[in-house]
């Protein structure tokens, strides 16, 4: 008996990908870039592979986004070989769209994409199988000199780091002791301390609240609103430590955090600037003074009582919310009688009553 032709079935999470592709792209033309980032958008196991290695829907959406729309965007290093473009029918058939353009690149990660699932249709007894992310995902590792590539080096790993995660593996250091699991970031720059900070970043986590609320914010870049991140991160300080009541201390580890982090993720603290930037000056000024989250919190562990604060926090935090920087925030924080600024004073072995100034 004949063996039924194998035949692949474009399932239904792959045409979302490529509609959702279509959309992120600014021209006719979808890109191994665009594919990518409507992975990150795709409940699977392709997502999740990306995320364990630091490549979220936030992140990739923040480097597209500086890199189209603007006189002065972020160029890409490769034009992922537009000049060899093809029509999306050419490659998917009555799924695709004259209209809708391929790069070079995407085309050919479709058609190795299509390869394993063909195999996979030629085991199944009906002959037919389904193409999945996990294969465009696949196919999309394949070749170094794409924009998909250039992204992964961008957050921070690269196409083998990625496919470990897929085959269920952990990936291979390079034997330099970088990569932390799930930031593509090398591990000396972040203590675990601040690995639920780097979470919330990346949108692996979610600040407490309604879930309309998660809806409105999901894919946001917190590190472009530093002050609005740190009115988030304020109260989650305070409950990891277990203190029912806010302090100015505890807004001084939210900013110490948030910087910290944001230093270590570039691509999303330096999203939509041009020049020098004024959001982390805040956190820049502390780091002047020698401080750093893991040295604060553990000095808050041993501290003395802070006495009280002069202003009550949620009108600092109030005030945090109408300024996209860190600089004023912080200037409160410093001012005299602040438990935040006894606290830096015994951190720098300064009278605990003097005023804090920056050495």
């Amino acid at each position: 008996m004949a063996q039924p032709q194998a035949q692949v079935d474009i399932g239904w999470k792959v045409i979302g990908i490529l509609g959702a592709a279509w959309g992120a792209t600014d021209t006719n033309a979808i890109g191994t870039e665009h594919l990518l980032a409507a992975i990150t958008d795709t409940k699977c196991p392709a997502r999740e592979a990306l995320a364990a290695e630091g490549v979220t829907r936030t992140g990739v959406l923040a480097i597209l986004r500086d890199r189209q729309g603007r006189p002065d965007a972020v160029q890409w290093a490769g034009d992922d070989d537009a000049a060899h473009s093809v029509s999306s029918r050419s490659v998917l058939g009555d799924d695709g769209d004259e209209r809708r353009l391929f790069t070079g690149h995407a085309r050919r990660a479709f058609e190795a994409a299509l390869q394993p699932a063909e195999a996979e249709a030629r085991g199944e007894k009906t002959g037919i199988a389904r193409l999945k992310p996990e294969h465009l995902l696949r196919g999309l590792l394949r070749e170094e000199e794409t924009r998909c590539a250039e992204l992964l080096a961008i957050c921070g790993t690269t196409a083998a780091a990625v496919l470990a995660r897929l085959d269920g593996e952990e990936p291979s250091t390079g034997g330099d002791g970088a990569g932390s699991p799930g930031t593509g970031v090398p591990g000396s720059l972040l203590d675990p301390l601040l690995h639920r900070t780097r979470d919330l970043l990346l949108g692996n986590r979610h600040y407490p609240m309604a879930f309309w609320k998660r809806w409105l914010v999901s894919g946001v870049n917190w590190a472009t609103q530093p002050g609005f991140w740190v009115v988030r991160e304020t109260p989650e300080q305070a409950r990891e430590l277990g203190h029912r009541r806010l302090g100015t201390e505890h807004i001084l580890l939210a900013v110490l955090a948030t910087h910290e982090v944001a230093m270590a993720h570039p691509h999303l603290a330096r999203e939509g600037l041009s020049g020098a930037g004024e959001r982390f000056r805040g956190g820049e000024r502390l780091a002047a003074m020698g401080l750093d989250y893991v040295t604060v919190r553990q000095a808050l562990a041993t501290a003395p009582d802070l006495g009280t604060d002069p202003t009550p926090v949620e009108e600092i935090l109030t005030a945090a919310r109408a300024d996209d920087g860190t600089g004023p925030l912080v200037e409160t924080l410093l001012q005299d009688g602040t438990r935040a600024g006894r606290l830096i004073r015994q951190i720098r072995g300064a009278d605990p009553q003097q005023p804090t100034t920056a050495a």
